[in-house]
């Protein structure tokens, strides 16, 4: 589907809601129900009876060192951005329902490298359903875009994605409450030149997930919950049929609520969320073997002294690979960093990170040599000034330093840096509220 289409259903899509009446004023007594009244609420913006937020953003405009960061057998520098609209609409009706869509066209740009400029877009719609102890919601997705694909293969792909989704939670008490999720997504790539994988027989699939989750919240700030999951892989291609699968995860977590009130409240208390728990999957080619281990992701800031706070994150699992010869590769991540509020309008902040992929020690369909095992490591640098000009527009300095160690790159070893700004002039679209888990 194309960038076209994409962006045409997403303006066909606001036709219904200027012509809608009426407005919701009961939100029920769900979590997810009072999240998504402060998230309209929250809107900085009305027009009749939607309420919206917009923005222009630029994204990382700057000067790369590498844009492929090792991929090719030489270095390609350039200056690049990203440039576009955000638009998030709400249109509250009677009866409990709204109505919620979001359209990010981004146009990305390369001075030198012509093949790598693009027009990318993601659109989401969703339809909320509130009752007293329930709430439902139903939605899709449509993506049409060029960026980086993974740590394994740097490189920036077109990917076209479309799902769809739909959830229930109830509200068994106060504090205890149950999700049932589903999610359907279909991926297709583009492939690059003779330089790299055929992407497209590697990577192209269908998949479905469904989750299962029990919160208990006796606290106001902090949210506990117990989540299942089962999943479903179809790859488009004869070629890695193989890679068909299934998946199983079971896991624990913690969210932490805290409140927010600028950059002084970014470093006061604890936020963020803990995931981990074990996946397992299970590969229909009986020659293949299957993964199974921990599986999580943690990202967590806590204050350590006034106007400072450290942060912590950690990822792993594994993830399909981009080679038609491997199934599938373990990404282990994991960081620190320090923020620091300097005035109430501004913050810097450093984060270091470590990741590395692990491939399984012997692929006994494709005999793949066991020194793969394993292929990239990642060692990172980050830096942001971020200022608050004033409340409707905030810009942040960027400097990003970073190597890599690869078996799979033509460059064993390579550097790459950034350094740039981003900027955002209006308000931003804030997601309503989603459940926290494995599916996040």
């Amino acid at each position: 589907m194309t960038i076209r289409k994409i962006t045409g259903i997403g303006l066909l899509s606001l036709l219904p809601l200027f012509a809608a009446r009426g407005q919701a004023f009961a939100w029920g007594n769900t979590w997810m129900g009072i999240g998504l009244e402060q998230t309209v609420n929250a809107a900085h913006w009305k027009l009749g009876f939607l309420r919206y937020n917009a923005a222009f953003v630029l994204s990382n405009a700057g000067y790369d060192s590498d844009i492929y960061y090792g991929s090719l057998d030489h270095r390609v520098s350039d200056f690049t951005f990203s440039a576009g609209p955000d638009l998030h609409v709400f249109l509250p009706l009677k009866k409990r329902v709204v109505f919620e869509i979001s359209e990010s066209p981004r146009y990305v740009f390369y001075r030198k490298t012509d093949r790598e400029r693009s027009w990318n877009n993601a659109f989401a719609g969703n339809a909320h359903v509130v009752f007293d102890r329930l709430y439902f919601r139903a939605g899709g997705v449509l993506g049409d875009a060029k960026e980086r694909l993974s740590t394994e293969l740097n490189v920036n792909v077109r990917m076209k994605t479309e799902g769809v989704s739909g959830l229930v939670l109830w509200q068994a008490s106060k504090g205890t409450s149950f999700t049932l999720q589903y999610q359907w997504s279909k991926y297709k790539y583009e492939n690059l030149s003779d330089e790299f994988p055929d992407i497209r027989a590697s990577l192209d699939r269908t998949q479905s997930q469904v989750d299962f989750t029990a919160y208990l919240q006796q606290r106001s700030r902090v949210r506990f919950y117990l989540a299942g999951r089962y999943g479903s892989y179809i790859f488009a291609e004869r070629v890695s049929s193989f890679k068909d699968s299934h998946s199983y995860n079971a896991s624990a977590g913690l969210e932490f609520l805290a409140p927010e009130g600028g950059f002084e409240g970014l470093t006061a208390g604890l936020r963020g969320s803990i995931d981990l728990g074990y996946k397992r999957l299970n590969f229909l080619n009986p020659l293949l073997k299957d993964y199974s281990g921990l599986s999580g992701n943690a990202a967590i800031s806590v204050g350590i002294m006034k106007l400072t706070a450290l942060r912590l994150f950690f990822a792993m699992g594994p993830q399909f690979s981009a080679y038609t010869g491997l199934a599938y590769y373990r990404q282990t991540a994991f960081g620190a960093g320090l923020s620091r509020s300097l005035t109430k309008h501004a913050a810097i902040t450093y984060d270091f990170g470590y990741s590395r992929n692990d491939y399984p020690a012997a692929d006994v369909v494709t005999g793949d040599n066991p020194e793969r095992r394993s292929a990239d490591k990642y060692l990172t640098h980050a830096i942001r000034l971020n200022f608050n000009v004033r409340r409707d527009f905030e810009i942040s300095l960027l400097a990003d330093l970073g190597s890599r160690d690869s078996k799979l790159a033509p460059h064993m070893k390579s550097t790459r840096a950034f350094i740039g700004l981003s900027l955002t002039y209006g308000y931003a679209g804030v997601a309503s509220s989603m459940p926290t888990g494995p599916a996040s």
